[in-house]
């Protein structure tokens, strides 16, 4: 594998920017000082190309791997997606609930507000914890390109449940039925399969095999299963391998039951061999990590070895720049069954991204 890899890390105060050149990591430079960039993600054939929505403020573009950047969008930017069927094709998701189009990698966008014509009943769901309600609007969390037709496009929203779209955002319909509590983070479809999902959320683990039928939980082996206040996850992945492995980072209960309760996220990373049906933890317990893994990512060499993103502060609807936390990256070489500090001493890493150089 290439010895030299670039870090995207981000916190809620600005994004640093790292090299790694055999072991030695060095910062090549430091960005949006006083925000909180929410989700950062790059082309992967052209990978000095790389977007970060930055909540409150934009999403902005590098074509020069992160040396300078352009706002490219305006407004409370929280996502990014590659389309992996064509990279110059790019999705952005904002809140209040928008999503936006561009064709030309990046430089250009358009609203694709068919989703707004969704009726009264769908949009209701669309609302945010009674804290902030009134100060801050729900957002798209994810949207996700089917990898098997370019026509089907996916949004996990926060909160506000999963639309879905068969032809490329003319139409959208709603696929929240089985999730009472709609405050979703991450849906991606089960290795080859078209009509078969999962997807995380603040309270619980759910698939579907019938996206218009209903979605059921799949936590059997959880820390916390079935308990819907305590039963949090956020980012998951694929690894290949003789058989296809779900690697899933989940927590104790969701950052305003952290507040509650005066404890720390109680992180897990969790391992299943057959499709969701049944979990157990990797080398980390609860014990052994304090944090929460925000954010789970592939080598961008090999699927195989794994990053992960890890911190004690909360982030979503309570960014606060002055208060940081404590964060680190993790690796993993066997599909996430052990994994290794290589970059401690960090703030919470919100989000992380990772290219060769």
């Amino acid at each position: 594998m290439n010895k030299e890899l670039k870090f995207f890390v981000a916190s809620t105060n600005g994004l640093r920017v790292f090299k790694k050149t055999g072991q030695k990591i060095s910062e090549q430079g430091f960005f949006f000082e006083g925000r909180s960039p929410e989700f950062i993600t790059g082309c992967r054939e052209k990978s000095e190309i790389v977007f970060v929505a930055v909540a409150f403020d934009g999403g902005y573009r590098t074509d020069d791997g992160g040396k300078t950047w352009r706002k490219v969008l305006e407004g409370d930017f929280r996502t990014f997606s590659v389309d992996p069927h064509d990279e110059r094709v790019i999705y952005a998701g904002a809140g209040p609930i928008r999503l936006f189009r561009s064709e030309d990698v990046g430089l250009s966008w358009e609203p694709i507000d068919s989703l707004l014509s969704l009726p009264d009943s769908v949009q209701g769901q669309w609302t945010v914890p009674m804290t902030y309600r009134g100060k801050i609007p729900p957002h798209i969390c994810t949207v996700f390109v089917h990898p098997n037709n370019d026509n089907r496009i996916f949004l996990a929203l926060e909160h506000g449940g999963i639309i879905y779209s068969n032809d490329r955002g003319a139409n959208w319909a709603d696929a929240t039925k089985g999730i009472d509590y709609p405050d979703m983070h991450v849906i991606r479809n089960l290795p080859n399969s078209a009509d078969s999902f999962c997807v995380s959320s603040a309270r619980g683990f759910f698939r579907s095999d019938d996206i218009n039928g209903i979605w059921t939980r799949s936590e059997n082996g959880m820390p916390w299963a079935y308990t819907e206040e305590y039963s949090y996850s956020h980012d998951w992945l694929f690894c290949p391998g003789d058989t296809p492995r779900i690697v899933l980072a989940g927590a104790r209960g969701s950052p305003g039951v952290w507040a509650r309760e005066q404890t720390t996220p109680l992180g897990h990373i969790l391992l299943s061999d057959d499709l969701g049906q049944s979990w157990r933890r990797s080398s980390f317990t609860a014990e052994d990590l304090p944090m929460n893994a925000w954010t789970l990512l592939h080598h961008p060499e090999t699927e195989k070895v794994l990053f992960a993103g890890m911190g004690d502060g909360a982030r979503g609807f309570g960014f606060d720049p002055k208060k940081e936390g404590k964060g680190s990256i993790y690796r993993s070489d066997d599909r996430g069954e052990t994994w290794q500090p290589i970059l401690t001493g960090l703030p919470t890493v919100q989000t992380l991204w990772v290219t060769t150089c």
